[in-house]
């Protein structure tokens, strides 16, 4: 794994049985007690989106993941918070902000004070069945028959194709 400089932000959660540290977008999220808080990113040398430039690297900062509807009071309590360019959906503190470090510790100890504006639930990975699954079901087979049928037979084809993926749910 990639090795961060700034890794001393995680260090209450390093020997916490409640976090949990692991790569996301180059980056190292912190979980804790279940609910994605933060990312570390540490990536400069991007400035520009969509052809908009910032004053700061997009991604060389932390990422403080958050509901929209706590945006307003976080960036009112820590003025230092912007907008993520790029993932909006979440709060960003640039390193290039002065005083970023005491910044990073204020947000560390409002993840460890469990405040409920910080943190996000994962979302669920998909229950369903798999490709593989379903490449050995026969409908990869039924498929090429039905390319192969005259199209007064393919509705009835396509309705034996929908019940055979009923079947394997």
């Amino acid at each position: 794994m990639k090795t961060f400089e700034n890794r001393w932000i995680y260090e209450f959660f390093e020997e916490n049985p409640d976090a949990l540290l692991k790569g996301m977008f180059g980056g190292l999220a912190l979980y804790y007690q279940g609910q994605l808080k933060l990312v570390l990113m540490e990536n400069p040398g991007e400035t520009t989106y969509r052809g908009r430039s910032y004053d700061y690297d997009i991604w060389n900062g932390l990422l403080v993941c958050t509901e929209r509807s706590f945006h307003d009071s976080l960036v009112k309590q820590i003025p230092s918070l912007v907008l993520h360019p790029v993932l909006p959906k979440w709060l960003y503190l640039p390193f290039a902000r002065e005083g970023w470090e005491d910044v990073a510790v204020a947000l560390t100890r409002l993840v460890r004070g469990a405040d409920p504006r910080i943190g996000v639930w994962p979302q669920e990975k998909r229950k369903g069945k798999s490709r593989r699954a379903l490449a050995g079901s026969g409908l990869g087979r039924e498929r090429r028959r039905l390319d192969k049928k005259s199209k007064g037979e393919a509705p009835k084809l396509i309705s034996e194709m929908k019940k055979k993926r009923k079947e394997l749910k």
